[in-house]
């Protein structure tokens, strides 16, 4: 099964590859729920830092996985289900606290409509695409804009339906590329947050497109269409 799982995801890298123009590998994902379910190979990550971090470290070329004792940002461990989200964070305080909205009933209206994984897990695996022996939940793309538009492109040829992303420069790798896609079994787009584009180096014009191991195959066939 690892192999069959390496062969396709190494199949949609190359097609990928072929049609977007990227700057470092398409990064697989897997909620792992219990210890006794990690995936052979795979080592905990050596350093404490935030998810978007891990996604970017394994767009570079590094596979490993993590418990929630390696991640910095609680905020984001908690979008993608490895703990609840801190009380702050959940209630909007933290963000108004920051000035990012112009009262605190306006800050827990946003917060109320984050993606977060409500069941929580013991971990999480991050691989390369092409080196992923395991079937993703999630897929991370960091592209331009024109290789959203090319991918956005694929899931309509066949569809016929207009994306309709969801994000809002707030936990953007974590909520929007991870737990949207996972909850939804979709596909999201988002522009960014200020947390990823400091810590994980997002350039300014880079974006981030997330896709539910669900829609994989629809993206992959659209991609090879058009």
């Amino acid at each position: 099964m690892a192999n069959a799982n390496l062969e396709k995801n190494q199949k949609y890298c190359e097609i990928i590859e072929s049609k977007i123009k990227l700057e470092a590998k398409p990064v697989a994902m897997k909620l792992i729920k219990t210890e006794d379910d990690l995936i052979e190979g795979y080592e905990v990550i050596d350093e404490k830092i935030r998810h978007c971090e891990m996604v970017r470290k394994a767009s570079l070329g590094d596979k490993f996985y993590s418990t929630i004792d390696q991640q910095m940002c609680l905020g984001g461990a908690g979008a993608i289900g490895l703990r609840d989200m801190p009380e702050k964070l959940a209630n909007g305080e933290k963000y108004f606290s920051l000035g990012r909205f112009q009262d605190l009933e306006t800050a827990k209206k946003l917060t109320g409509k984050l993606s977060i994984i409500e069941d929580i897990h013991w971990g999480i695996v991050y691989a390369p695409l092409d080196e992923a022996d395991f079937e993703a939940d999630v897929i991370e793309i960091i592209t331009e804009p024109v290789g959203g538009m090319k991918l956005a492109q694929s899931i309509v040829y066949k569809t016929g339906e207009k994306i309709e992303p969801s994000f809002a420069g707030i936990q953007s790798l974590c909520g929007d590329a991870f737990a949207n896609p996972y909850l939804s079994k979709g596909v999201n787009f988002t522009l960014g947050c200020d947390g990823s584009r400091k810590a994980a180096d997002i350039k300014d014009n880079e974006m981030t497109v997330g896709i539910s191991s669900e829609m994989i195959e629809e993206v992959i066939s659209g991609l090879e269409s058009i």
